[in-house]
């Protein structure tokens, strides 16, 4: 003897409301705990050369990029010319130094000039220019 009649086989609808609670919930937590900075301002620190080691009698070339222009120790050239310069330097360094004002993009570029032609490269923000702390 059967006490229970079969269910009949239909389709369980799936409720979106809980599952758009949760969606909204993850969407809301990443919102408050991500930290969003302006590009512009990111702070790159790069170790400072080991003073161990060997000692290198080597004065580094100085790169320094300004928003307007371009100067390869202490010499003002164009985008070509210090094209040319980086490829034909025979050091192992370059610091790079740039300002506020200078876009990431544009530091990005020369580093990876100078790291293509197979330098090593540090950067320095320009003295009296370090942001205020947030």
């Amino acid at each position: 003897m059967q006490w229970l009649e079969p269910r009949p086989s239909r389709r369980v609808p799936i409720r979106l409301t809980p599952l758009i609670d949760v969606v909204f919930i993850l969407l809301l937590f990443f919102m408050l705990t991500s930290r969003m900075e302006p590009v512009g301002l990111l702070q790159l620190d790069t170790p400072a050369p080991d003073s161990g080691g060997k000692a290198s009698d080597e004065t580094p070339a100085r790169l320094h990029l300004t928003k307007d222009g371009l100067e390869w120790n202490g010499q003002t050239l164009d985008e070509p010319a210090l094209t040319e310069r980086i490829q034909g330097y025979d050091g192992e360094r370059i610091e790079i130094s740039t300002g506020d004002d200078v876009a990431l993009g544009r530091f990005t570029r020369w580093l990876g000039a100078a790291d293509d032609a197979g330098f090593s490269a540090s950067w320095e923000r320009d003295a009296g220019t370090t942001p205020d702390a947030p």
